[in-house]
Order: C-alpha cells, then structure tokens, then sequence
C-alpha cells in the first residue's frame, strides 16, 4: 500500500431494490477505495443494484438479507462475512441493519453505518439498541442528520458519530454547453433550467412542473424516469407547457445536461445530499433546493450571501419555489455570481479526494478493533 496505509478487506452491503443516486454515491467511493488498493466486496439484495455496480469494476455478489423475522438473515451474513475475511463491513441500508450488524456481530466483524436520508433516524427501542450498543461507528452526510442522531441517542459517544459529507470528481474534460444544448434541442441563448432525478413521489417533480409555469422566460428539462413520468407529462400538458417543459428520460451520461444548465432544481421531498446537487455544482451550475438534507451545507453554510452557490427556499410549497426560480432566472447578473461561486464551492469543499481520505481514515480506524474482538474469542 502506498504511504504506508494498511490493506483493508470491506465488505458492504445494499438493500436497496433499485438503481439510485445512493447506489451511485456508494460505488464511486468504493471504485476510489478499491484504486487505492484495498479489497472490496459489494454484496446486494436485488441483481439490478449488482448488475450496474459491476460496471464500477466491483465485486458484487447477491446476498439477500430479509426483514426482522428472517433468521437465517444473520446467519448468511455472518457466513458471508467470515469466507471474504472482511476487516470491516459498511451497511448502505438503514432497515437492513439488524440482520447485518448481528451477523457482523458473530463473525467479529466491526461495523460503520453510513446513513443518508435525514428520515433514517432510530426512533424506536430496537433502532437504538442497534446504534447505542451494536453499531461501532455511524456516518453521516449532513449535518442536519447529525443532529437528529444526537438528539434520538443522547448518551451517544461525540466519537462514534461523523460527518463526511460527499464528494464528486466532474468529468477531466467538461461538456461544452453549446453542443450539450443542441444534442437536446433546447434554445442557444435562452435560460434553461432542469432536474435530474427518478420520477418517483419523493422526488416532487410536480412542485418543479408548477412553479416553472408559474415562471415565464425559462425552458426546463426534466431528466430521468419512473413511475410518475405519464402522471407528470399530463400535467405539464393540463397546465399548457408542453412546449416549455422538455422530458428526456433515463440517460446514463448526464453530465451534457448539466453543461446545458443555467439552474439545476432540487424539489425534493426528502434527499440525502443529493449527488445531482454536487454534480451541477462541479461544473459551475448553480442549484435551487426545497430545505432537504444538506442542502443548507452544501449552498448556505459558510458562504457569501453577496454570491451564493445556490439558494435553499424556506419551505415546499410551489409558490415559494416559484418566487426563488422568478428571481435567479429574471437576474443575468446573479446566476453569474452563482455560476462562479457553484464551480469554487464543489472544488473547496467537495473534492473527491478528500472525502475518500476521510472514508479511509475512519474504515482504517474502526477496523482496527477487529483483532481486539479476535483476541477475546473462546
């Protein structure tokens, strides 16, 4: 190992029944793990997860673990745990934390949980039991999130609980905004807005759809698919911006459509800093948010108000999104101090680099209390 870092063994599983913006962020950290030469195993629920990890060059085999009452849960896990040889397992999915940190447990494996969405929060006795004793080390995205901990784990060790917030490495080679806008048909001079994101209820799209018709003088593009698709292009057409409201579906590359971007919308009901966010951000776009989980750190925290990288409304109402989306896209001059501000923002404070050296530092850390768990073994 270079620098003279120990070779860890992780192990990390995903519950997860679909391809997210979670999954991405938790691959490209191990992609950035596993170049540094540790050995990772990305074990999954569902083969979709499994499939599109493997084209991060990851080893990811299936291991399914059930709900509460599927005993053998613990079992196969531990078993799992015990033929990789894992120093340390990384749990992605909050609701299957019981099975995974008993089996962790059993094969005297030490555990990190890396928590997202603010809403995974242990609010019930086992939840706690598991975060209070079990759990070695939590990891948190935003700060926000931190505080629900404390505040639902008061005699929760300050030390086993940490803020990492994410990071992101634009492409070496940025889109060019004029031929990104011309791949998609969208005008060359005028003020193109867009979300990226699944089309699913919590994402409120909706919200997005309404206040862009409440904004003259913008065209918006909506990226992504999902269930609410059919829902969403009728209501766009009910409210007669058919012609102003782009829907280009599922794209593997959307880095163009960010290029393409004046404003990226984040109008989400909950997130868990969104990759979307950081992403827009890393080449120079500002970002619009409803108040989810890190929005406030990512735009707010630390910033000059004078130029900000973005703007986090008040509350999720459309109107409110309406009115923050009527300034930035009727001031030329301050979606130029955004713009600027967007691209130092990303590159200060979330760089790649350091957010896997923080991820590092913190699975060396607590892989360090395997081999005291080994020495105590009967």
């Amino acid at each position: 190992m270079p620098n003279g870092r120990r070779s860890l063994r992780i192990a990390v599983h995903n519950g997860a029944p679909e391809w997210g913006g979670a999954e991405i962020a938790v691959c490209r950290l191990l992609a950035a793990l596993q170049e540094r030469g540790h050995t990772v195993r990305l074990f999954c629920n569902h083969p979709v997860v499994a499939e599109r990890a493997a084209g991060f060059d990851l080893e990811a085999p299936i291991l399914h673990v059930g709900g509460d009452l599927s005993l053998w849960s613990s079992v196969r896990v531990a078993r799992a745990l015990h033929r990789f040889d894992a120093d340390v397992l990384m749990i992605g999915t909050f609701r299957k934390t019981l099975h995974l940190a008993l089996g962790a447990k059993a094969a005297f494996v030490p555990t990190v949980s890396r928590i997202g969405m603010s809403t995974d929060i242990p609010r019930n006795a086992k939840y706690r039991w598991l975060f209070g004793r079990i759990i070695d080390q939590v990891v948190v995205s935003a700060h926000d999130v931190a505080a629900s901990y404390r505040t639902a784990l008061p005699d929760l060790d300050e030390a086993r609980l940490e803020v990492i917030p994410k990071g992101v490495e634009p492409p070496s080679v940025a889109p060019d905004r004029d031929e990104a806008r011309a791949r998609y048909g969208l005008p060359r001079d005028g003020v193109v807005v867009g979300v990226v994101a699944r089309l699913v209820p919590e994402k409120g799209i909706d919200r997005f759809v309404e206040a862009v018709a409440r904004v003259p003088g913008c065209t918006a593009v909506i990226v992504g698919d999902g269930p609410k698709r059919r829902e969403l292009e009728e209501q766009a057409r009910h409210l007669g911006e058919v012609d102003r409201i782009r829907f280009l579906g599922h794209l593997d590359d959307p880095w163009p459509v960010f290029a393409a971007l004046d404003l990226l919308v984040v109008s989400s009901d909950r997130e868990s800093m969104a990759n979307t966010m950081l992403e827009a951000l890393s080449l120079g776009v500002p970002v619009l948010s409803t108040p989810v989980s890190g929005a406030h750190d990512v735009l707010v925290d630390g910033v000059d108000p004078e130029a900000p990288p973005g703007r986090v409304v008040s509350d999720f109402h459309p109107g409110s999104l309406a009115a923050a989306l009527q300034r930035i896209v009727h001031e030329p001059a301050l979606r130029a101090r955004m713009a600027t501000a967007a691209a130092e923002r990303a590159a200060s404070r979330f760089a790649m680099t350091p957010y896997v050296d923080r991820w590092e530092s913190t699975l060396l850390r607590v892989a360090k209390t395997r081999e005291g768990a080994r020495a105590i073994q009967p």
